[in-house]
């Protein structure tokens, strides 16, 4: 009965390695199903098989690990353009966020692939969905800065957008709103490598290029 449970389960788990999208979820189910395979041929009475499987499956699983952290990767941001947060100029973002990942993919070896979006909402929609592997949103995971909002002619402006209009008649400040980068996956090995780049001295270098140290 014990073989059938762990056969199974070996089977579901397999199905989940090669479905994840995400590599380190595939680095989880390769060893959980490693591990399975250990268990099956225990059962079976066949121990040196056991103990052959158990020494692939750690080497290959350290290889996987090591390999995830060298490869290429591309990374699928949401972002929406905003004067001094980000902005776009022809086929390039440019402002705080995108130098923040501009410096983060040189420090890991990543692509940035933008997909531009008109709200914060529809960023966090992406995000919730899992089809970016980021974003930029209100609330969330990695805070980058406190910016005015402000009620222009029954509009929602930013502090930044406010300063480049050339009326400033029907003005009424409404909130402040705090600006973050959001990860879809906090397992993922780009969040654990973001959360060692990502230091408040860092960000303060940033605003400090940006002037924006006191908004």
């Amino acid at each position: 009965m014990m073989q059938y449970v762990l056969s199974f389960f070996a089977v579901l788990v397999t199905i989940f390695v090669f479905f994840s999208k995400k590599v380190f979820n595939s680095f989880l189910y390769r060893t959980v199903l490693s591990v399975l395979m250990v268990a099956i041929y225990v059962v079976y009475l066949a121990p040196d098989v056991a103990i052959t499987e158990a020494m692939l499956g750690a080497l290959l699983t350290t290889f996987v690990y090591l390999l995830s952290f060298k490869i290429h990767s591309k990374l699928k941001v949401a972002v929406v353009r905003i004067p001094v947060i980000c902005q776009k100029y022809q086929d390039t973002f440019a402002g705080i966020i995108p130098k923040i990942l501009e410096d983060f993919s040189k420090e890991y070896n990543h692509k940035i692939e933008y997909v531009e979006v008109l709200t914060i909402g529809e960023c966090m929609k992406l995000i919730e969905k899992g089809e970016v592997d980021l974003g930029i949103t209100f609330k969330g995971d990695f805070k980058i800065l406190d910016v005015p909002y402000y009620m222009v002619n029954n509009k929602e402006l930013s502090y930044f957008e406010l300063i480049n209009l050339n009326s400033l008649s029907e003005i009424r400040k409404i909130s402040n709103k705090v600006f973050y980068l959001t990860f879809s996956d906090k397992n993922s090995i780009e969040f654990m490598e973001f959360s060692s780049f990502y230091t408040q001295d860092y960000l303060k270098k940033i605003l400090k290029n940006y002037k924006l140290g006191g908004i």
